[in-house]
């Protein structure tokens, strides 16, 4: 819980300084712009198209009802709520974010977008709905301890790969993408304590494969 308001608080200072300080690139930016770039046509471009409209608006949108119509289904209605509640969340304070800061994006999109730069809404989406997912299977007495180590990799592959899509199509600097991600995840974090509190629901041992 402190670690995730620590976080938000952090973009929230890097917002700060972007607005107020210097809204340009800052070096690791520039040098991953030059890095990263995906060129039209490409396969790694094709990829990097499918990550921005699965991560868009809409995309985000299904992708967390589709999660919270599957945990209805299995009959975990706080579960869901939970999904609902950190995507949502994680969409106002990061367009809050957006709305202050005001950084230009890059200049030389390949893909449009709007909106300003800091942080990667596309970045938080991702980070809100598979850390939320994991925190769920974290949950569950019926995930094994390897099925969660799994669940955390799957995870990290997928913002990873979100983070990789917004700067290989030049619409976000790395420092977008890493304060989205983070935003993402600790607002999972504070909603799944908004939901849960401090009584999850412990594992005896031995269940799941755990000891």
């Amino acid at each position: 819980m402190r670690g995730a308001l620590l976080g938000i608080l952090a973009v929230l200072l890097a917002g700060a300084a972007f607005r107020f300080i210097d809204h340009g690139p800052l070096g690791i930016d520039l040098w991953w712009h030059g890095a990263a770039g995906a060129t039209p046509g490409s396969a790694p471009f094709a990829v990097a198209v499918f990550f921005a409209e699965v991560g868009g608006g809409i995309g985000a949108a299904a992708c967390t009802a589709i999660a919270a119509a599957l945990l209805l289904a299995m009959r975990r209605a706080r579960d869901a709520a939970f999904v609902v509640t950190a995507a949502v969340l994680g969409i106002a304070l990061s367009e809050a974010v957006k709305a202050l800061v005001l950084r230009p994006r890059p200049w030389d999109q390949l893909y449009h977008s709007q909106a300003s730069s800091f942080p990667s809404g596309h970045s938080m989406g991702a980070a809100a709905l598979a850390v939320s997912l994991v925190l769920v299977l974290a949950g569950s007495e019926r995930v094994s301890r390897e099925g969660l180590r799994w669940a955390g990799i799957a995870a990290g592959v997928w913002i990873a790969g979100m983070m990789w899509s917004r700067t290989a199509l030049h619409v976000h600097w790395l420092t977008d993408t890493v304060a989205g991600a983070l935003l993402g995840a600790c607002t999972a974090i504070l909603a799944r304590r908004v939901w849960f509190g401090t009584a999850e629901r412990q594992r005896p041992p031995g269940v799941g494969g755990r000891a």
